[in-house]
């Protein structure tokens, strides 16, 4: 009965956390499923700007209409040729990185020293001083 009288936002606060969504799924596959639903969703943003339905925007991109359909349905895996020549038809950027992540012992950091930097060059009004090769500033 107590159960009854509390609201939605009562019972989500008191909810007991759980991962059981991802439970028995590997890092890859859930970066792949969130992967995939980027492109998708880009894809299908991209084809709405442009003002089209599915069928005008297949026509357009030389395919069938059930295909828009499964690149708009965050399932579909692309090849990087089908990627490419999406990106070419609709003025869309394919950035692929193979990089091992950064970290921040891969970098030194310059700390700044006014009267250092006073006459050193300034970029879009921020002033840099890089002290060796690799350094950020």
């Amino acid at each position: 009965m107590e159960d009854m009288k509390m609201g939605i936002a009562e019972k989500i606060a008191n909810a007991k956390k759980s991962n059981w969504v991802s439970e028995g799924i590997s890092k890859s596959e859930v970066k792949t499923i969130v992967e995939l639903a980027k492109i998708s969703a880009q894809i299908e943003r991209c084809r709405l700007d442009m003002g089209m339905t599915q069928q005008k925007f297949a026509e357009y991109m030389g395919v069938t209409q059930a295909m828009v359909s499964k690149w708009e349905s965050r399932e579909y895996n692309f090849t990087i040729r089908t990627l490419n020549e999406i990106c070419q038809k609709t003025n869309l950027k394919l950035f692929v990185s193979l990089d091992k992540p950064c970290v921040k012992s891969d970098y030194n950091i310059v700390e700044w020293e006014s009267e250092k930097v006073g006459k050193k060059r300034r970029d879009n009004g921020y002033l840099r001083l890089v002290y060796d090769k690799g350094a950020i500033a």
